[in-house]
């Protein structure tokens, strides 16, 4: 199998625990054997999400992570609780905690308080926060936060943009700027493409609407997709759940060439795939599976742990994609990586 449109590849431990997993990955149904998860030989995990369901996005993906796991003979039982009431979340959390799950990994920066909150309650039990900083500052040794160099994976996407526009002009079109991650995956695809090419044109427009639509503004995302296309952008890179999916299509409908974020798009919105290049992804799946790994070996690394960027595969770009761009691709990945390429310096003509 081609590995030509991957830049960065997973961690070796993960792909030999990917290797294991059976054919019950993806299945819910899969983590419904009745376990005594209090009993010390009955390795359990549950996540919680803080709003929504696990078949999207970073809860999907930490959702397969803890299938993974348990697929190879890591853990006995998974299970998830859906967040439907933000009310809840506190006591979703309780609910695992309660019955002695061994690790409770929760996703997403609104439900940070509440796991901080059960991690000093369940003082024995370990926690797993993706993309969490709460507002106490914790020396908790049970709790860790996997987060992501979100402007590296925006500054590939940018210097993908740079290979691809024909009218030097590109876009991006990003939810809210006071979401720390948001700003740093935008902030970080305009340094990329101006890295690539100094003279380019680069739109980066944040929304400044309604909090009460955050994250699902299509009319918004929509619209101002739209407006960057006539204003000459012919790649747009998007940003922001269901505002940036509605950006993503508006675009494709249009003709544009589009790059997604945080997870592959092509298996989420198959109606854009002609024209989606590749994804400026974050690695949650390897990453909580991992931090799994570690705590059941005694290992629990506790406060940060920063997980791995990278851009998914091209899919039907691939062909497209002559050897010297990848291979560009993956000199900037390293950079990046080592430190080489600092995303906060401006870049300028030299």
């Amino acid at each position: 199998m081609s590995t030509k449109g991957r830049v960065h590849f997973l961690p070796h431990r993960a792909i030999l625990l990917a290797l294991a997993v059976a054919a019950c990955v993806g299945a819910h149904g899969c983590a419904a054997r009745p376990q005594d998860c209090a009993r010390p030989d009955v390795h359990c995990a549950g996540l919680v999400t803080d709003f929504g369901s696990v078949d999207e996005g970073m809860s999907q993906q930490a959702w397969l992570a803890l299938q993974d796991a348990r697929s190879a003979g890591l853990l006995d039982r998974v299970d998830f609780i859906e967040t439907v009431d933000t009310r809840d979340r506190e006591a979703n959390i309780s609910a695992f905690g309660e019955d002695g799950y061994d690790i409770i990994v929760t996703v997403g920066q609104g439900i940070a308080n509440e796991t901080i909150a059960a991690a000093q309650m369940y003082p024995d039990l370990y926690f797993i926060g993706i993309q969490q900083m709460p507002d106490a500052v914790s020396d908790l040794t049970n709790f860790v936060t996997l987060v992501f160099h979100e402007d590296r994976s925006g500054f590939l996407a940018g210097a993908l943009a740079d290979m691809l526009t024909r009218t030097r002009h590109v876009a991006a079109v990003c939810e809210v700027n006071f979401i720390d991650s948001i700003r740093r995956y935008c902030d970080g695809f305009r340094a990329g493409a101006v890295y690539a090419d100094p003279a380019i044109d680069v739109d980066v427009i944040y929304r400044s609407g309604s909090q009460e639509l955050l994250f699902r503004d299509v009319d918004w995302g929509r619209a101002t997709a739209l407006q960057a296309l006539e204003q000459g952008a012919d790649v747009l890179f998007a940003v922001g759940a269901e505002t940036a999916d509605a950006a993503l299509t508006a675009a494709a409908a249009r003709g544009a060439l589009v790059i997604g974020a945080e997870t592959d798009q092509y298996t989420r919105l198959p109606e854009i795939r002609p024209q989606l290049v590749s994804s400026a992804i974050l690695d949650v799946r390897s990453g909580v599976l991992t931090l799994l790994q570690d705590a059941l070996e005694g290992q629990f690394p506790g406060d940060e742990y920063v997980g791995s960027v990278g851009l998914a595969p091209f899919h039907e770009f691939e062909d497209r994609m002559a050897p010297e761009m990848v291979t560009k691709l993956e000199t900037i990945a390293g950079d990046l990586e080592s430190g080489v390429i600092k995303t906060d310096v401006p870049y300028e003509v030299q």
